[in-house]
């Protein structure tokens, strides 16, 4: 037994080293003196190989003690034979296979504790990740006679929507950073660019740089996560400038967002032009009462609540708003506001049961105009989605929004087999629908009325590639003109990595 126990050690100690790492001797794990050599990274087929070997070994040092001590038998009128070789005592043999069990989890034990001496180590030292992805979309428009006069023609049309480059990474152990890059049309505009401290006490995480203000679930999921190509027509804040104290706790059933910016370099959504704010504090607030731990989150229930305040520069406002598709043109538009400060408020709810999913939002704005009256102004939408294929949208605890991959039961793919069959996936089908309205009248503001419907239609090829199909129907009611509609056909390649 003892030689059947230091074969299988001498088989896993030669086994070959991973990366050049050298494997620890069990002497060294007991305190027994060696020499210094570089500390392994054990893989996981070593842990394996071990974890197998312990369990070998105690299964025969259960079988041992269990196994009845049976007396040489002698063979009776054979003078010349020989008596048969004593029997080891049991208890030397449970000895030996105990001491063996010992020396196998001493050494599992250290590669252990050298893996995670590695990993800190490793912590210690920047790391960099490079990512990416691309919209190429199409464009197809019609219009009657009331929405060319009021908004103008739309132009039919194929371009890259998004060209996006991003490096992020950890710095130190708790803190990390994001640059992200628009080189769409060969321009290069900054978007995220930040630092962010982690494991904080009290405020939890405290991030300062450019990035998204804490205001809107749609707003803060994503644009590769969206359901349709464009997010819906609300009041919705841009990326800014500023320094934003949040939570990131993947476990938790609640998220905040807290900060103070300003908007000189920052960049305001294609629905609404108001980037003119010389200061802001905005919060964030959101609750998930229901997240089904058993099915990771196919089941959620979620409510969140945002604020902002903001200052204007100059005492000019502007609000205007696209049909929720971005080469078509504004169809309504309040011009220049007179005021000092505006106000903004969200409501959000969204709930998730398997393939179905229902999500809603209501923004109003209070105009601090700078003669005696406030003017207040609102949005709204709701959407719902069905995956066809069964599949789900993953709800992202840390940041309160749908904010993860779709992840296809099985990838698409069509491939001829050895034996000329032909073998297909279908990859992930989800049809959507939404309705979404827009009121930018309000006392001494006039820049219309807009209620749209839209209609989806996602294939997700793998978690990487989507095609995208939209139909957008649009009616809108100005000072220009009543009645203007405006229908739109688009559809997107998308490719992130």
């Amino acid at each position: 037994m003892r030689l059947f126990v230091l074969s299988l050690l001498a088989a896993t100690t030669a086994a070959p080293p991973v990366s050049g790492a050298t494997l620890i001797d069990p002497a060294a794990a007991n305190g027994v003196a060696a020499a210094e050599a570089p500390a392994a990274v054990p893989t996981e087929e070593q842990f394996e190989a071990l974890q197998s070997q312990i369990n070998e070994l105690r299964r025969q040092l259960e079988a041992k003690k269990n196994e009845p001590v049976v007396a040489p038998m002698m063979t009776v009128g054979v003078e010349d034979e020989l008596p048969p070789p004593p029997v080891a005592p049991v208890a030397d043999v449970t000895m030996e296979l105990s001491n063996d069990v010992e020396e196998l989890m001493a050494w599992r034990k250290s590669l252990e504790e050298s893996e995670a001496k590695a990993a800190a180590k490793a912590a210690l030292k920047p790391n960099n990740k490079i990512s990416g992805r691309f919209f190429l979309d199409a464009y197809n428009y019609d219009q009657n006679v009331a929405s060319v006069a009021s908004a103008g023609d739309a132009q039919n049309t194929v371009q890259f929507r998004t060209v996006w480059l991003t490096m992020g990474g950890d710095v130190l152990e708790n803190t990390s950073y994001r640059i992200w890059v628009d080189v769409t049309g060969g321009d290069v505009k900054l978007l995220d660019v930040y630092l962010d401290f982690a494991e904080l006490p009290v405020l939890q995480n405290v991030r300062i740089g450019n990035f998204f203000e804490p205001f809107g679930m749609e707003q803060l999921t994503p644009n590769i996560h969206l359901t349709f190509m464009e997010r819906s027509s609300v009041f919705n804040l841009g990326r800014h400038t500023g320094i934003m104290a949040h939570s990131d706790d993947e476990n938790a059933n609640w998220t905040y967002g807290a900060g103070v910016f300003v908007s000189e370099h920052g960049n305001a959504p294609i629905e609404f032009q108001d980037d003119n704010d010389a200061a802001a504090l905005t919060g964030r607030l959101t609750w998930c009462p229901w997240y089904d731990e058993a099915t990771a989150g196919r089941g959620v229930f979620h409510l969140g609540a945002a604020y902002s305040y903001r200052v204007l520069a100059d005492d000019n406002l502007r609000f205007r708003n696209r049909p929720e598709s971005f080469a078509a043109p504004f169809v309504v538009d309040t011009g220049t506001v007179g005021a000092s400060s505006y106000q903004l408020v969200g409501l959000e709810a969204a709930y998730a049961y398997g393939p179905w999913m229902v999500q809603s939002e209501y923004h109003g704005a209070t105009v601090n105009e700078l003669g005696p009256a406030n003017d207040y102004l609102d949005s709204f939408y709701i959407q719902t989605s069905y995956f066809l294929t069964g599949e789900n949208r993953y709800y992202n605890r840390r940041s309160g929004t749908f904010a993860n991959a779709i992840v296809p039961i099985e990838n698409f793919f069509r491939v001829r087999t050895g034996d000329c069959d032909i073998c297909t996936g279908l990859g992930a089908w989800e049809v959507a629908y939404r309705y979404a309205t827009t009121d930018l009248n309000a006392g001494s503001i006039t820049g219309g009325l807009t209620d749209l419907h839209a209609v989806g239609l996602n294939w997700y090829l793998s978690p990487y590639t989507r095609a995208m199909f939209d139909y957008i129907h649009s009616e809108t009611d100005t000072l220009a003109a009543n009645d203007g509609v405006l229908n739109a056909l688009q559809m997107r390649l998308q490719y992130n990595f």
